[in-house]
Formats: C-alpha cells, sequence, structure tokens
C-alpha cells in the first residue's frame, strides 16, 4: 500500500455518481480508518418539499464509505454494498454536506461500515451502516475477463 493513497487520487478517475454529487476529499485518517468528505450537489437532488431527497443522502453515504473501505483496507479490494441502512434524522437543505465514514471491522469477505452526514448547517442530518462484500481486486478481473 502506498504511503497516502490519496496523494495520487484525482476526480478525474471517480465514478460519474460521486463527480455529479460534487464530491471533495477534505481528510483521511489511516490509524482510525476514517474518511471525510464534502458534497456540493445540482439542485436537480431537490424533492417536492424542496429540500434534498434522501436517497442522494444515501447515494453520498454510500460513495464515502465504499471509498473509505477500499483506501482503508490497502485497495486491495472491491466492494459492493450488502445491505444499508438509514436513519434521517432531520430534513438537508440544497447546499454544501460533510460525510464522515468509518471501517467499524473488516474480515476477509465481509466490511462493515458507518457515516454520518451533515448539513449545510453542520447539524448532523443523516446516519447509516452498511456491510459489504469484499472481493480481491484479482479476483475481480478475472471475473470481468
Amino acid at each position: 500500500m502506498s504511503a497516502d493513497p490519496l496523494a495520487s487520487f484525482s476526480m478525474d478517475n471517480a465514478p460519474p455518481t460521486a463527480k455529479w454529487l460534487g464530491m471533495e476529499v477534505l481528510g483521511w485518517d489511516r490509524d482510525a480508518m476514517t474518511l471525510r468528505l464534502a458534497f456540493d450537489p445540482p439542485r436537480d437532488v431537490i424533492n417536492f418539499g424542496g429540500v434534498v431527497q434522501g436517497g442522494f443522502l444515501i447515494a453520498m453515504m454510500d460513495d464515502a464509505m465504499g471509498f473509505n473501505c477500499f483506501i482503508s483496507l490497502g485497495m486491495v479490494n472491491r466492494q459492493a454494498s450488502i445491505d444499508v441502512h438509514t436513519h434521517f434524522l432531520r430534513a438537508v437543505q440544497h447546499g454544501r454536506v460533510e460525510v464522515e465514514a468509518r471501517v467499524v471491522r473488516a474480515g476477509r469477505s465481509v466490511a462493515f461500515l458507518e457515516a454520518e452526514l451533515y448539513g449545510p448547517d453542520g447539524e448532523l442530518a443523516a446516519r447509516s451502516v452498511s456491510s459489504m462484500k469484499l472481493t480481491p481486486v484479482a479476483k475481480a478481473a478475472q471475473a470481468a475477463e
């Protein structure tokens, strides 16, 4: 594993959804296995109630948990969400939000993660927990062939 996997990261090679949601890396703590991201989504994410639709908030937390899982576990596995469970604590107005994701525990084939999303006002607005299936990069590449 490189000393700092974020040193070579560029939004040019980020997933299209992360780009569309306006993802920005704020920081990563290797020892704590936490990643902090900001998202500045387009106005297209607003629902009939005039706030950010919950599915987009889940997508932001899922992106943060998946990216954190990848770099915190040494970039040797691809991951796929098995489940994501979210509690919405308050409505989120449109604007820049921040997500902190952490790896709670990881085995050889499954990782358990958590994320917290803070609205534009800095207040905690949603929490997610997820389990992700880990597939070694070499096996994932062979399966794609």
